[in-house]
């Protein structure tokens, strides 16, 4: 049962920034002043999915589907055969490329849908091929199910040798020589940042999962005591646009994925938890092709007095031919007129790629090995993180969500 605050139906919450902000003050409030305290965390995460069903013809048109693509987004048929029904169920991998533009994928379909766009179905049966144009409202169910994600903590990456890598941890080949850094995660606002222990993630547990009401499944694929993450589930319908996407590293298409949960204070252990800061949270240095941890920070690098946002000179810009920051903006948010669009992530990527410094930011740096290394890369949005705890922390106040 909360404390006294919930049964005069008044539950005092605050976002984690907002808590972590009363921590380096000095004003941490005593146990019994506060109720819950909303989480949040949004970057790349590979192991999103979504399942879809849809009414593609008149009963009796076809027996069973061959192949669907979304916007030239390949689809896996199934796993329900569905025989002369005239339905199709498939599944759409988050970071799987359309056959029409490597710049598209999994995550950007999912965001076109959510934002009500029209996409082009390209459908061929046992019986014959037609296209079809869908909006979301078309399906019956679209579901994104998270198996991997809300990694507890994540690793920041180096190339330690003497010749660039091409990885799913950069936009371009990451320079070697440990010249430059890419780092993933919210640090302190992550939801299993501050639950280590999983007491209050447990399957059932509902979630934001892209600003839409989801649940906790359990925990994901490849997760470990130490490195715990979250597989959850939650309808398409009522996601936010701004909390998902996609975005193209130097391997291929990746999905944007968000996750807000609610910790409430229940116990001292728990409590403790919600006071690590990060400072405290541990940053592994890892080279990109070993795997083998090279030097060790923490997350206060990544985002203690650094640039959130990009700014932009675009008095700069020397009109230099196609232009290097909007080929290599992974979101597509640049355009050939210095131009940033809300698909902007703060990634920092426009910031090495523009040879005129029109994008500038300071995104941070790393220590290693007796070298300073800049922060190239963030794959990992705070400010969308702290949106999403944000979300939920209105809900609460609103009585819209049950603790």
């Amino acid at each position: 049962m909360m404390k006294a605050a919930q049964n005069e139906n008044k539950i005092r919450v605050m976002t984690a920034s907002e808590f972590k902000t009363k921590i380096r003050e000095g004003k941490i409030p005593a146990i019994d002043e506060i109720d819950a305290v909303t989480c949040g965390t949004f970057g790349i995460m590979s192991g999103t999915i979504a399942v879809f069903s849809f009414q593609a013809t008149e009963a009796g048109v076809f027996g069973k589907a061959k192949s669907v693509f979304f916007n030239g987004v390949p689809t896996v048929i199934g796993p329900c055969p569905n025989e002369n029904n005239g339905f199709i169920d498939l599944i759409v991998l988050g970071t799987a490329v359309s056959k029409d533009s490597e710049k598209y994928g999994g995550g950007r379909l999912f965001k076109d849908l959510v934002l009500r766009r029209a996409i082009l179905a390209e459908i061929e049966t046992d019986n014959d091929s037609f296209t079809k144009t869908l909006t979301i409202d078309d399906f019956n169910t679209a579901r994104i199910i998270l198996t991997r994600g809300a990694f507890k903590n994540y690793t920041a990456f180096v190339n330690v040798s003497d010749e660039s890598v091409s990885t799913i941890f950069s936009v371009r080949p990451l320079k070697g020589e440990s010249e430059e850094a890419t780092v993933s995660g919210c640090g302190e606002i992550n939801p299993l940042q501050n639950d280590p222990f999983l007491k209050h993630h447990k399957p059932g547990t509902f979630v934001l999962i892209n600003g839409a009401p989801g649940i906790i499944i359990g925990t994901g694929t490849r997760s470990t005591k130490d490195k715990p993450n979250l597989s959850a589930a939650a309808d398409m319908f009522e996601m936010n646009p701004d909390l998902m996407g996609g975005f193209v590293t130097a391997k291929g298409a990746e999905c944007l994925t968000s996750v807000a949960s609610v910790i409430p204070i229940t116990d001292t252990e728990t409590y403790a938890a919600l006071q690590i800061t990060d400072e405290k949270i541990s940053l592994p240095i890892i080279d990109v092709s070993s795997r083998r941890i090279v030097a060790e920070t923490t997350y206060a690098a990544v985002w203690k007095g650094v640039d959130a946002e990009i700014s932009v000179s675009p008095e700069k810009c020397n009109r230099c031919g196609e232009c290097a920051a909007a080929a290599f903006c992974p979101t597509g948010a640049i355009s050939d007129s210095c131009i940033v669009s809300d698909e902007c992530v703060f990634c920092l990527s426009c910031t090495s790629a523009c040879p005129n410094g029109v994008f500038t930011a300071d995104g941070g740096s790393l220590f290693v090995n007796g070298k300073t290394v800049p922060i190239r890369l963030r794959q990992s949005d705070r400010r969308r993180g702290e949106k999403a705890a944000s979300l939920l922390k209105s809900e609460i106040e609103f009585g819209r969500w049950v603790i």
